[in-house]
């Protein structure tokens, strides 16, 4: 039997021990429901002649305190060697599944589930659908409040995916205790117990290479003192490095925050450092501005939690009481003082009694290269300016994005970028997009340097969504919560559709 297998199991017991359990409480309150998500994405790329067919179905069953839930998902390639997402899963599959009993301060659940603890820094189980990470335990969760305590205690599976024919499967145990010390304080501490046992469907992998067990401790405080608010969490690792394969080492994962109101001005800073940290189950805040605009977004920094240290400082206040700044810089080093990671960046929101609003937005970066863990002194150079305008027209609206980006990289020429969006809006539920990207750097693998496409949005009836796109789209890192994704280019039509019930 799976890691995985062993989980559905759990919750299949799961589930017939809550109808056990609850069976006064279900017909007492005699209240059934069922809510779900269906969500198609089919694409046809011209250049490759090859579609795709993605589809994920969403159904949550209630009976009183008693929910069941399921997820299921289908992945059709019209050609194997064609999968632009580069996802190694079957073509359909019950992806999770899972049930849950919450009574007054109990929650019981056995199947899938997410959880963090704290900011994600001893372990944080997510599913971030749009870019394929999917972290979700497999297992058994319990939960308690009691007055000013909430206890915590878990164990759960996952798999991670590496290559076609190599995963890690993920065993995880842990505990969190969370209280309230004061109105203005709360405390709590959490202990997770790791293993990871990394296997190739061709190759038999000796243990000393392909197991790796720790231990992590955490704790956490947030406190609300006046007009700061502070936040910081600690964590301690020790048993064998996931990466390197070493034994015996001690790593640590540190973070802090703070938010100020200081008259007119909001000043809001975050410091962190990790060494020897990284994990599959981790995933703590990044101390990096995560832009809205499409090319700062792309050059967002992804941190190595293995050796790294930095902060983030912002500032942000009203202008004129139509107007709003927000200015702020970031900076990342490893333990050995080599710059990793610098920006500065700036934006102005300015809305005008007729309802016209402007924007503009800057970003100076740089981006230091290393080979392996050695700084090569060279850095890779970026300057971003944005804008947008949107303006009534009739009885709807229209917004017009214009962003540019100078590049200079250490190992090829300077380039320059230029993206042009204009999206109209004339009803509530009808949305057209067209974006145009230009760029003059020689070395795209299509040789293609103007991109156009074009995307018509639909709200039906009975909440379904639907979008219709057609045209070239370059393809670019995209990225959320430092976890981020390389989308590849695409030449074709695509049609998405959610459906909500």
């Amino acid at each position: 039997m799976t890691l995985v297998s062993r989980g559905r199991v759990a919750a299949a017991l799961t589930l017939a021990l809550l109808i056990g359990l609850a069976p006064e409480a279900a017909v007492a309150q005699s209240d059934v429901y069922a809510t779900g998500v269906v969500t198609g994405d089919f694409l046809y790329n011209t250049e490759e002649d090859a579609s795709v067919a993605d589809a994920r179905f969403e159904l949550d069953v209630g009976l009183g305190p008693l929910t069941v839930g399921s997820v299921f998902r289908a992945y059709q390639l019209s050609d194997p060697s064609y999968n632009p997402k580069a996802i190694y899963v079957p073509p359909a599959e019950l992806k999770h599944l899972y049930a849950e009993y919450a009574q007054d301060e109990l929650l019981l659940r056995g199947g899938y589930f997410l959880e963090t603890f704290g900011r994600g820094i001893t372990l944080r189980a997510y599913e971030e659908v749009a870019l394929e990470y999917d972290t979700t335990l497999d297992g058994l969760l319990g939960e308690y409040t009691w007055d000013r305590l909430e206890f915590t205690l878990l164990t759960g599976v996952v798999t991670e995916d590496v290559t076609a024919l190599r995963h890690r499967e993920h065993i995880v145990h842990g505990t969190r205790l969370w209280g309230r010390a004061t109105d203005w304080l709360t405390l709590a501490g959490s202990a997770i117990g790791r293993s990871a046992t990394e296997k190739d469907d061709e190759v038999d992998l000796p243990d000393e290479i392909s197991r790796f067990e720790d231990v992590v401790l955490g704790g956490e405080l947030d406190a609300w003192l006046g007009p700061v608010t502070v936040g910081a969490e600690y964590a301690g690792r020790s048993g064998e490095n996931p990466v390197t394969g070493e034994q015996k080492v001690e790593g640590y994962a540190g973070y802090g925050t703070a938010t100020a109101l200081i008259g007119w001005l909001t000043l809001f800073g975050e410091y962190k450092d990790f060494k020897d940290y990284y994990d599959f189950m981790v995933n703590p805040p990044t101390a990096v501005k995560e832009h809205l605009w499409t090319l700062m977004n792309r050059a967002t920094y992804q941190i190595d939690l293995n050796d790294e240290t930095g902060w983030l400082l912002e500032g942000s206040s009203s202008v004129g009481g139509s107007g709003f700044v927000t200015g702020g810089a970031s900076e990342a080093r490893n333990h050995d003082g080599d710059l990793r990671h610098w920006e500065m960046y700036a934006d102005y929101v300015h809305t005008f009694d007729s309802g016209t609003a402007l924007a503009f937005a800057g970003s100076w970066q740089r981006e230091y290269l290393f080979v392996g863990t050695t700084a090569s002194g060279k850095f890779t150079k970026r300057f971003i300016g944005a804008g947008e305008v949107d303006f009534s027209v009739g009885d709807g609206q229209i917004e017009l994005v214009v962003e540019g980006e100078s590049l200079d990289a250490p190992d090829g020429d300077p380039y320059e970028d230029l993206l042009v969006s204009a999206a109209w809006y004339p009803t509530a539920t009808v949305t057209v997009i067209a974006t145009a990207e230009k760029t003059t750097a020689e070395a795209e693998e299509s040789d293609r340097d103007t991109w156009f496409i074009v995307e018509l949005r639909k709200t039906l009836a009975q909440d379904l969504d639907v979008s219709l796109s057609g045209g070239t789209q370059r393809g670019g890192k995209i990225c959320t919560g430092g976890i981020c994704y390389v989308e590849p280019e695409f030449e074709g039509a695509r049609l998405r559709f959610t459906k909500y019930f």
